[in-house]
C-alpha cells in the first residue's frame, strides 16, 4: 500500500511541475527546426560464388569499417545494404551472413530480385557490363524530419560504382575513399 501511495505522490508532483512550466502555461508549442541527416549508402551486390572466400569476407568487413570512418569524418550517417543474387531466401541469408552485419538486406529471386533490378538495371547479361557482379555502389541521400514531424526522404544520388573483385579490392586497399559531394 505504501508503494502505491508513493507512486501516486510522484505522479502528482510530476503533473504539477508540468502544468506550471512556461510552455504549458502559455499553451504555445515551440516549433522545431527541420533536421536533415546526410546519408552515405554502400550497396554490396554479390552471390555465393564470389562470397565464399574467407579473404573476401574479411575484405568486405574491412570495407564497411573504412567507409564508416569516412562517413563520420564527412558528417554523414552510413547505411550498408547487402544484396544477394541467391535464388532462395535462406541461401541468400547464409551468403550475406559471411560478410558481417548490414543495415538492410535483400535476398531471394536471383536476377529478378527488386534490389538487383534497381541497382543493376533491367537489362542483364554479357552485353551489359554494368550488370556484372560482385559490385559496390556508393550513393547519398538526405533525410529530413520537418517541424511537422514528417519524414522527407530525398532521392538517392549515385557517387561511384565498383564492378568486379579486382575493382572493389583496389578501392578498398586504397582506403575506400568516398567522392566529395
Amino acid at each position: 500500500m505504501r508503494r502505491v501511495g508513493l507512486a501516486v505522490l510522484i505522479c502528482l508532483i510530476a503533473l504539477t511541475a508540468t502544468s506550471h512550466s512556461p510552455r504549458a502555461a502559455s499553451g504555445a508549442t515551440v516549433a522545431k527546426a527541420p533536421e536533415t541527416t546526410h546519408e552515405l549508402i554502400v550497396v554490396y551486390i554479390g552471390v555465393t560464388g564470389t562470397n565464399m572466400d574467407s579473404r573476401w569476407w574479411n575484405l568486405i568487413q574491412g570495407m564497411k569499417d573504412s567507409v564508416r570512418s569516412r562517413a563520420i569524418a564527412t558528417s554523414r550517417k552510413l547505411v550498408t545494404r547487402g544484396v544477394s543474387l541467391e535464388p532462395l531466401v535462406r541461401d541468400g541469408l547464409v551468403d550475406l551472413g559471411h560478410l558481417g552485419a548490414f543495415d538492410e538486406i535483400s535476398v531471394g529471386g536471383n536476377w529478378t530480385n527488386s534490389a538487383v533490378v534497381r541497382y543493376l538495371g533491367p537489362v542483364m547479361g554479357q552485353s551489359n557490363p554494368e550488370s556484372s557482379i560482385p559490385q559496390v555502389v556508393l550513393l547519398e541521400r538526405d533525410v529530413t524530419l520537418t517541424d511537422q514531424a514528417r519524414l522527407e526522404i530525398g532521392p538517392e544520388r549515385p557517387l561511384r560504382r565498383f564492378v568486379g573483385t579486382r575493382d572493389i579490392e583496389t578501392w578498398i586497399r586504397s582506403g575506400a575513399p568516398i567522392p566529395n559531394r
